[in-house]
């Protein structure tokens, strides 16, 4: 049996890439499970998605906390979320990136893939460019890496499951499929860091406040970071005024400085900037 766990944020597709595997998976004649846990649901925020896969009746009801494989739809989770917590030695890592998948953070054992998934929903025009849908390129790639389910069963899963752009998602599976990337095994491996986060529990249920709220990073939220533009900016103050999550602070010349550590991307402070001297910006993972 092959259990995976797959971490995306909400609106990438997480829980509906869990979904077609495990369709893909039965047609191919295995015995798929899948199901998803939920945090705060809101676009953007942390989602955690499982799957099943075996040639024989599944009988576990439990969560899964040895993963074979872990799916990462989002780079900006290597930073803020411990993904590869439980991996078992010799499992994998697929991370959506553009970056060199040697690069990744795992532990020395776990072998590391990569895949530019955002630059292949983008191209098919899935989801928008600040945010694309990139579970279909990543499940191609997923199919490559493990050979868990068939490109051709993905493709089926697909027309069959999917409610509309069959075309485009069939193509973002077959690009994922040719794009996937490995990482050197003699390569060193990054240690995974995660600061500021608190242990999660054997049943991933999000972050436990046994700290000062002050001391937990919650910019794992975030989608769109501000980036401000000194040239414009006037110091009035207002983005400081309307901010939600007091993410912005002020430098010695009175200029705001955001912490990016506790801002989750809300455009608030862009909207409410009187001379727009604040950008929202789509960078890899959201984070800064």
């Amino acid at each position: 049996m092959i259990e995976l766990r797959v971490h995306g944020r909400g609106g990438q597709g997480a829980v509906v890439a869990c979904e077609l595997l495990a369709q893909a998976a039965f047609l191919d004649g295995k015995e798929p499970q899948s199901f998803p846990f939920f945090g705060v649901e809101r676009r953007g925020a942390p989602v955690t998605a499982y799957a099943r896969i075996d040639d024989r009746p599944i009988r576990l009801r439990t969560a899964i906390e040895a993963p074979d494989v872990v799916v990462v739809l989002d780079a900006g989770l290597l930073r803020t979320t411990p993904v590869t917590d439980g991996i078992r030695p010799g499992g994998l890592l697929l991370v959506n990136t553009a970056a060199d998948p040697a690069s990744l953070p795992a532990p020395r054992t776990v072998r590391r893939v990569a895949v530019d998934a955002t630059r292949i929903a983008i191209a098919h025009r899935l989801g928008s460019p600040t945010s694309p849908i990139v579970n279909t390129a990543v499940l191609g790639a997923l199919a490559r890496a493990t050979e868990v389910v068939s490109r051709a069963a993905l493709g089926r899963a697909v027309d069959e499951f999917v409610p509309a752009f069959h075309a485009e998602n069939r193509a973002a599976v077959d690009d994922g499929f040719e794009a996937v990337r490995f990482a050197d095994p003699a390569a060193p491996s990054p240690a995974p860091v995660v600061p500021g986060t608190a242990p999660l529990p054997p049943f991933p249920e999000g972050p436990v406040a046994s700290v000062s709220s002050r001391t937990l990073r919650t910019a794992a939220w975030r989608t769109l970071t501000p980036v401000l533009r000194t040239d414009r900016c006037t110091r009035c103050n207002f983005c400081w005024k309307f901010c939600p999550d007091d993410a912005i602070g002020f430098d010695s010349r009175g200029y705001p400085v955001i912490r990016l550590d506790y801002c989750k991307g809300c455009g608030i402070c862009a909207t409410e900037c009187p001379p727009k001297a604040i950008d929202m910006v789509a960078l890899e993972g959201g984070m800064a």
